[in-house]
């Protein structure tokens, strides 16, 4: 198939240029090839997000590479999330300090203020205006 076809280009381009991105939209066409085409990439080419090629240092390609090396089994492809870890021990927040914050939030939030205001003026009783007519 096309995307099929577009997929391997994309590899060759990665494996020619050191990196590649290839756009799929989520046809249930594409999709279907992706599931398929993913588990059986090769080794030498991982799936990145396209902001971490933005400080990547540039690969010379100007000479042959090396043959790619065989496939011995499905591998997953994708890495995991990497987590900051904090420079400083983080200090602890106590039970009455969270409860305190989370009730000035919700004292300050506009549906809150909003029925404030809407109660604030239903006990109160319009006074009746003094309409007096004049007759001549």
């Amino acid at each position: 198939s096309d995307i099929r076809r577009q997929f391997n280009r994309a590899i060759e381009l990665a494996r020619r240029n050191g990196s590649a991105i290839a756009i799929g939209h989520p046809h249930p066409a594409t999709v279907r090839v992706l599931q398929q085409m993913v588990y059986r990439l090769p080794a030498d080419i991982t799936l990145v997000r396209p902001g971490s090629l933005l400080n990547e240092p540039q690969v010379d390609t100007s000479r042959p590479g090396v043959t790619p090396q065989k496939i011995d089994a499905p591998r997953n492809p994708f890495r995991g999330v990497k987590m900051c870890k904090p420079k400083k021990p983080l200090q602890p927040v106590y039970a009455t300090r969270f409860f305190s914050v989370i009730g000035e939030s919700i004292t300050q939030s506009s549906v809150v203020v909003w029925f404030q205001h809407q109660w604030q003026g239903w006990g109160k009783i319009a006074a009746p205006k003094n309409v007096s007519a004049k007759t001549d």
